[in-house]
């Protein structure tokens, strides 16, 4: 029986969660059809640092997870491992010649750099107070005042003026060649994940492009689809809290990856939030943001280009609008000064205190009830 080993590597923001949520329920559904493993990430950082110190422990944790799994499809999954190709060259080849695998898929997923950005702002970077530093760092060094920018707004003027924006083509091409000697025993497979424009079943995509065959029907009934997100109110209020502090000072509030299920509960709790925020887009126009964003996309859309001709992907999905514009660092400055000219410092430092206060009040609630 021939025997197919996906190896899914995110990457992250990428529709991950939901994609291994839909893969566990069709491995139960399967009966024994389909094997489903979601990696742990402290032990595939351990692999991948004996893997670069050529240690004979490299594999101790992969090959026990792989040797475990009986079925002639399986699925081993972590999102983690779009960042680490040598690693996944490194496991397929593995499969091959250990794991009696006869064909090994490396598949993953990609998305617009600024959507990406935007997401990974709103889960992690909001928090993250080495981040928030930084991007203060990149603005004073151009004599920009940061209060008077919301923070992304500040992570998306940091990103324009001195960051890197994720290559997809890059990415992928060091899995190509990373395989490139093992023939056609090893295929690589990527696609933009679902929007709205350009929708489709994320989890029938991957069934059918890494080859998996299992027979199920009502694949939609399988489809998990989690987009849980932090309140905006909680967003603000924390990130514009984290930015105020020095450097030297403590804070309570969970950093990234920590406290999810406690930031959600919350979230439940914010009372008046919305009137509050509903202030938000007058004292900070959209135009900022819509400008950078569409920025970021013309600068990043070559590398896109190639990408999609090497993974056979739709450009539509990486196209820049119509209003996007690549911007010079002299142009990036005259739009930040504009902008921060526009806006009323004092309405700015009241508004902020009153979405601390919501956000203050709503976490000492959830203390006290637990």
């Amino acid at each position: 029986m021939t025997r197919r080993l996906v190896i899914h590597v995110g990457a992250q923001k990428c529709a991950s969660s939901s994609l291994q949520a839909s893969l566990r329920l069709v491995a139960q559904a399967s009966k024994g059809g389909l094997g489903f493993c979601f990696l742990n990430p402290a032990q595939l950082r351990d692999a991948d640092q004996a893997l670069k110190m050529n240690r004979d422990t490299a594999f101790k944790y992969v090959d026990r997870v792989i040797s475990a799994q009986s079925s002639s499809q399986v699925v081993i999954s972590h999102e983690m491992l779009g960042n680490r190709p040598a690693l996944v060259c490194s496991m397929a080849e593995r499969a091959l010649e250990k794991h009696s695998f006869d064909h090994v898929v490396i598949s993953g997923y990609s998305r617009l750099q600024s959507n990406y950005h935007v997401s990974a702002f709103s889960q992690w970077f909001f928090r993250d107070r080495k981040k928030l530093l930084d991007d203060l760092k990149v603005l004073s060094n151009r004599n920009l005042n940061w209060r008077q920018f919301t923070a992304l707004e500040r992570s998306l003027l940091a990103l324009s003026f001195v960051g890197k924006d994720r290559n997809w083509y890059s990415n992928y091409q060091r899995f190509y060649d990373g395989v490139r000697e093992l023939g056609d025993s090893v295929s690589v497979v990527s696609c933009h994940i679902p929007t709205r424009s350009h929708p489709y079943s994320l989890l029938e995509h991957f069934l059918s492009s890494t080859g998996m065959s299992l027979g199920l029907e009502d694949l939609e009934s399988f489809d998990v689809r989690k987009n849980l997100s932090f309140h905006p109110v909680l967003i603000h209020g924390m990130s514009e809290y984290l930015s105020s502090l020095r450097p030297v000072q403590q804070s309570f509030f969970p950093l990234p990856h920590e406290g999810n299920r406690w930031l959600f509960r919350v979230c439940k709790r914010l009372s008046g939030g919305e009137d509050v925020m509903a202030e938000f887009d007058s004292l900070f126009s959209p135009r900022l943001q819509h400008s950078l964003v569409g920025h970021l996309d013309c600068r990043a859309s070559s590398s896109n280009k190639q990408y999609c001709e090497l993974m056979s992907v739709d450009f539509n999905y990486f196209q820049p609008s119509d209003e996007a514009s690549l911007l010079s660092e002299e142009e990036l400055m005259t739009l930040a000064v504009d902008a921060a000219q526009s806006r009323n410092s004092e309405d700015i430092e009241c508004f902020n205190r009153r979405i601390e206060n919501v956000c203050m009040k709503s976490m000492r609630a959830e203390i006290v009830s637990s």
